[in-house]
């Protein structure tokens, strides 16, 4: 059901005197919502397996549009955000949507974030500052946005996937603006950390970005490691699970009490994601538990030969393409699992690009023959991958 549906059965008197009433009438007679109470239930994206409806409150959106607004310095007045991202998805639907509510800045909404061209003019036409989406879409729009319909912009922040270094560099150079990795859970409404552009004042530079790092966590979040199982507190620069406190951490999983007290460790979120927060507070992801494969006994992390095979298939194709590749594990009758890799067209020497991998352990490296042409990496409509449809593609024989 869309908003237009049951607004056809509503007359122009029904209409006009609904807005009578939003304008003139005191609010203690029109707002009946508590802080407290469940302002939106978001389906998780579903990329892991079954969604789960996260119930975020009234206070916890809210908090978490304020923490934004303090790390990335947007205001109304100076900040036009462009967001192409669907409302369903935690992310267009609170910093897309309700961060410029909040804090009264123009959104331009495009309803395709893979139409590019559309953004490029809507870009151009609303004088967008600011831009949200993900790596995926973004490398869409460098062949399709000209620099100059995005000659306002000041900075764009990508998330939900890891955002490789050649995209940032290639972004800049084109854009003359930063393109800056964030994080974020739905659970947590959905900001948490982000790299930020540098600050120059009376000589001093304050560097607020690290390569390889989703930032530090935003103002009034702690970000902490834990030993996986035993859920000890590990210290600074040590790899375990990340949990996040944060005041926009969710009431719970939609009729899932079960699964609410599995996601709270320590007062804050079990995110489940592998990673560790350094001495300077930068907070770097180097897996996620579900992103495991179990090779000859040995836990071996998927997304950091996957983000190596990807930069080397980038540096084989001048750092130009369309090409897209994924890893997945799948089962393996002697050695528990093993990686395939899946691939869009690439034609040049696998060999030499496996070779790439030379500083992982040999028991970890994807073999020539376990290489595969794809006619599309799967993805969610968020542009996110769907992992477990990439499971099933690369199981099929």
């Amino acid at each position: 059901l869309t908003v237009e549906e049951p607004l056809k059965a509503l007359s122009r008197t029904e209409i006009i005197s609904s807005m009578l009433v939003a304008l003139l009438a005191p609010c203690r007679l029109i707002d009946r919502a508590r802080s407290d109470d469940v302002a939106a239930v978001i389906f998780s994206s579903g990329s892991t397996g079954d969604p789960k409806g996260v119930e975020l409150t009234h206070r916890q959106i809210l908090a978490n549009c304020e923490c934004t607004a303090d790390g990335l310095d947007v205001r109304g007045g100076r900040d036009v955000l462009l967001s192409p991202l669907p409302l369903f998805h935690s992310f267009g639907l609170i910093p897309g949507t309700w961060l410029g509510l909040v804090k009264g800045m123009p959104v331009a909404a495009q309803p395709d974030p893979a139409d590019g061209k559309a953004l490029g003019e809507l870009a151009a036409k609303s004088g967008a500052t600011f831009l949200i989406s993900t790596p995926t879409f973004v490398r869409g729009y460098m062949r399709r946005i000209e620099p100059d319909q995005l000659r306002t912009l000041r900075f764009a922040v990508v998330g939900a996937e890891r955002c490789p270094a050649d995209l940032r560099f290639a972004f800049k150079a084109r854009y003359q603006a930063d393109l800056l990795e964030g994080y974020g859970c739905t659970e947590l409404a959905p900001v948490v950390g982000v790299n930020l552009t540098e600050i120059r004042r009376d000589g001093v530079v304050e560097v607020r970005a690290k390569d390889g790092s989703i930032g530090r966590a935003l103002p009034g979040m702690h970000v902490f490691a834990v030993e996986p199982e035993s859920k000890r507190l590990l210290p600074p620069g040590q790899e375990g699970l990340l949990v996040v406190r944060s005041p926009s951490r969710m009431r719970g999983y939609l009729d899932r009490p079960d699964l609410t007290a599995a996601a709270f460790v320590h007062g804050g979120y079990n995110t489940g994601d592998i990673g560790r927060v350094d001495e300077d507070g930068f907070v770097s992801i180097t897996g996620r538990l579900a992103r495991f494969a179990k090779i000859g006994g040995e836990m071996v992390p998927i997304d950091n030969l996957e983000n190596a095979l990807q930069q080397a298939l980038s540096d084989a194709l001048g750092g130009d393409s369309t090409i897209e590749l994924a890893v997945a594990a799948v089962p393996d009758e002697s050695r528990g699992e093993r990686l395939v890799v899946l691939h869009t067209g690439y034609q040049g020497d696998w060999e030499k690009l496996i070779g790439a991998l030379e500083g992982f352990p040999a028991l970890w490296r994807p073999k020539v023959r376990d290489v595969r042409q794809v006619e599309a990496i799967p993805k969610l409509g968020t542009g996110k991958r769907d992992l477990s449809a990439l499971k099933r593609l690369a199981a099929a024989r």
